[in-house]
């Protein structure tokens, strides 16, 4: 059951990286003209090898100590209560920053 709630909770992430990344590739494409599709495609790199560099810090960097504590403060400040540990391995920010580094490096190269 842990397997599939974090395989779920990976794909929504990376749906969620994958389509900033894309609308800022766009606006960076719109603001710079010129050929469009290969700027769309330098931006989508960038963007991913950005992701990448953010995930390699690893999971005991200042930066995922700054996500846990911004994650608890915006909980805390709309009601949510901290949860109890989940059963099972959990997700680290890490890995969803490189795997999703990965495919939008992967999606500006292949367009």
């Amino acid at each position: 059951m842990w397997l599939l709630r974090e395989l779920l909770r990976l794909l929504e992430k990376i749906f969620v990286a994958v389509t900033i990344a894309v609308v800022l590739a766009e606006v960076r494409t719109l603001i710079s003209g010129g050929d469009r599709l290969h700027t769309f495609q330098i931006s989508l790199v960038i963007v991913g090898a950005l992701l990448m560099m953010m995930g390699a810090a690893g999971s005991d960097s200042t930066y995922d100590r700054h996500l846990s504590a911004v994650g608890r403060y915006w909980g805390q400040l709309s009601g949510v209560r901290e949860a109890e540990p989940q059963a099972g391995p959990v997700l680290t920010a890490g890995a969803v920053f490189v795997i999703s580094g990965v495919v939008v490096t992967v999606l500006g190269l292949l367009i």
